[in-house]
């Protein structure tokens, strides 16, 4: 599971899911869906002029949702 974020020239964000090498547009059930199997979201790509403390925040969501995932593993 692999999330792209990207911001264009008006700094507008979007997010799309990496699917067999294509985008799709991102929706939370389908994100869910995904780390059901895979159990891991992967780094996620960022494109655009993201701001160091944007790209940090991203990058921690990614990390506390593996961290919530391996606990519940644990838990199971």
């Amino acid at each position: 599971m692999k999330l792209l974020f990207k911001k264009n020239e008006e700094n507008q964000i979007s997010v799309f899911q990496k699917v067999d090498g294509g985008e799709q547009d991102f929706v939370y059930v389908d994100m869910i869906k995904a780390l059901i199997v895979s159990r891991k979201m992967e780094d996620p790509e960022i494109s655009g002029r993201f701001t160091e403390a944007e790209i940090k925040s991203i990058n921690s969501m990614v990390a506390l949702i593996n961290k919530a995932i391996s606990t519940t593993e644990e838990e199971i």
